[in-house]
């Protein structure tokens, strides 16, 4: 299928398609003049990508894990898996940090709206506004 036919069935941009290609994240087309012809099998591997995107993957993860062996799936999809668990990891510690402002946030409205003269507002080392007037 040519790359209009593609862009529509995976919904991606000729732009996308054409970095995908240049990345290694899609196998390069077979030609046919100046044409590019893709296989069907594109359409799965650029909403695969889409999909990864969506989840917070960058490009640059996705090369490494899909692209780094595409002789050995396996081993692609071993890496795709640890990047899954890594990705898991810095989500979870990301809900941990806004529950904790969270808790803190709520405490201080607490304070605030019961005796606002007594205000202890226990700030982490590392939360100071800077630049942030």
């Amino acid at each position: 299928m040519y790359i209009g036919e593609l862009a529509k069935k995976s919904g991606a941009t000729r732009k996308a398609i054409y970095l995908y290609e240049q990345l290694g994240l899609i196998p390069k087309p077979m030609r046919k003049g100046s044409y590019r012809i893709y296989a069907d099998v594109a359409i799965h591997q650029i909403q695969t990508i889409r999909c990864a995107q969506a989840l917070g993957f960058k490009l640059k993860e996705l090369v490494e894990a899909l692209a780094s062996n595409t002789s050995d799936p396996g081993s692609s999809m071993a890496l795709m898996l640890k990047q899954i668990e890594l990705k898991r990891l810095t989500i979870q510690s990301q809900i941990d940090a806004a529950q904790a402002q969270l808790q803190l946030l709520n405490q201080f409205e607490d304070e605030l709206r019961h005796s606002p003269e007594l205000i202890n507002c226990e700030l982490p080392v590392d939360s100071s506004p800077k630049g942030k007037l």
